[in-house]
């Protein structure tokens, strides 16, 4: 078992619940970890035996460039069903966390984060 990751990918995105946000836009962070079995692709050195993380990264992008989403859950869910098409038969499971900074909201915090966890098998 092996674990690909994609770490700290930024969007500039017109999400969220209040007017202001899908006016203004804000940047959004995605973090993908994929499971899936890596010992093949180890030895074939061959990227048919592993899934591209520069496709996952591309469909990622086409989905937050030409999508809006008044909760970061649905683009999470939406980034989910995203990889469970194209690579689901390869996963045994994936992992999404997504991060929103200038939340309009009181208090002092860096960010908003929600993580969602879906398995293939």
């Amino acid at each position: 078992m092996g674990k690909i990751r994609i770490n700290n990918m930024k969007f500039y995105t017109k999400n969220g619940v209040l007017p202001e946000e899908r006016i203004l836009g804000q940047q959004l962070e995605v973090d993908v970890e994929l499971r899936l079995p890596l010992k093949q692709a180890g030895k074939t050195d061959d990227v048919n035996d592993t899934v591209s993380y520069a496709e996952v990264n591309d469909k990622i992008n086409e989905r937050l460039t030409n999508h809006s989403y008044n909760l970061i859950e649905a683009v999470a869910s939406a980034i989910l069903d995203d990889i469970e098409v194209e690579h689901g038969e390869k996963l045994e499971s994936a992992l999404v966390r997504v991060r929103k900074y200038s939340v309009p909201m009181p208090g002092l915090f860096d960010n908003i984060e929600i993580e969602m966890d879906r398995e293939f098998v």
